[in-house]
């Protein structure tokens, strides 16, 4: 089985996989059978993947405890892995994900995760998803205590463009994880200078979600993919027709169209992994070779054709 090649996390004197495995979205609902979730982990650690991500609110805390569960199944020895979790995310009295950073609230939150999980220190803790203004100097207080109290190593924030450019270069940030794809590839300079700055790049959203997926059909027959399809959909065809007029692009004999997407994110400057989602081991498996080959020419020279054109978002 092909082994996922390893990069240095920033200055954190770490070094991780290429690519990360999401233990979230519908991996993490009760509804996909836990056997199923069992594969997909176990192959993504055969593999060598040594980054896996979760949120304490992803599936209302099921996936921080399925994850704690499986890897102790699995025997996996947490002390090689990057086992990461969210927090600043909540689920309110009538259901809804609601944010709140106050430092009361990120310390309960990581108490929570360490039981869920059943780790006695969490290896990354990132703000799920906060402002710049949530940054406050209470808050960075209380991440540096959580560290000193030995409850977390490294920390990060996972979020959009405004407030991963505002955390580049700040304290206590070891880690930042911005959202790229070649769908969406105008976070590339922010992703540069954080490496610049000495700290650790994971990519959320490398392939753009359903985007690269296979053809509908395939999810059309699937619960999970009709899951996937609804969330793409949630904000309205765009992504997915932007996508489609890209697919020219990513087409060479030998790759799927995901693994060419996953192969053009590793190679931008300053990424040191990147985190995907799936249901199928196979696809781990698809992604675990892109992740060990160079970028062929063609697709690339097609894609930087396609990035030079004016774009809406570039601007996001």
């Amino acid at each position: 089985m092909t082994t996922v090649p390893r990069r240095p996390l920033g200055r954190t004197g770490r070094y991780v996989s290429t690519l990360g495995l999401g233990c979230a979205s519908y991996w993490a609902k009760p509804r996909f059978a836990e056997a199923d979730a069992r594969a997909v982990l176990a192959t993504a650690l055969e593999s060598g993947i040594t980054v896996l991500d979760t949120g304490s609110s992803y599936a209302q805390g099921h996936a921080e405890r399925r994850l704690g569960r499986l890897l102790r199944e699995l025997g996996a020895d947490p002390g090689a892995l990057l086992i990461g979790t969210k927090a600043g995310t909540l689920t309110d009295t009538r259901g809804r994900l609601i944010k709140d950073f106050r430092p009361a609230t990120i310390a309960t939150q990581v108490d929570d995760s360490l039981r869920a999980l059943g780790l006695e220190r969490l290896p990354l803790l990132q703000l799920h998803g906060p402002e710049p203004r949530d940054l406050t100097d209470d808050l960075r207080t209380t991440l540096d205590h959580l560290r000193r109290a030995g409850k977390v190593d490294l920390l990060g924030i996972n979020g959009f463009s405004p407030v991963i450019r505002h955390a580049i270069g700040l304290a206590p940030f070891d880690v930042l994880m911005p959202f790229l794809s070649v769908l969406d590839p105008w976070t590339r300079p922010l992703i540069a200078a954080a490496h610049d700055a000495g700290q650790g790049v994971l990519v959320a959203g490398p392939l753009a979600r359903m985007a690269f997926a296979p053809p509908l059909v395939h999810w059309l027959t699937r619960p999970s993919g009709l899951w996937y399809l609804a969330r793409a959909l949630r904000h309205g065809p765009g992504p997915i027709l932007r996508a489609q007029r890209l697919r020219p692009a990513l087409r060479t004999d030998g790759w799927t169209p995901a693994g060419l997407a996953m192969a053009w994110v590793l190679e931008q400057p300053g990424v040191t992994c990147a985190v995907f989602g799936t249901t199928r081991p196979s696809h781990v498996t698809d992604l675990s070779a892109a992740a060990g080959q160079p970028l062929p020419e063609p697709v690339r020279a097609a894609l930087a054709r396609v990035h030079a054109k004016p774009s809406a978002d570039a601007s996001a």
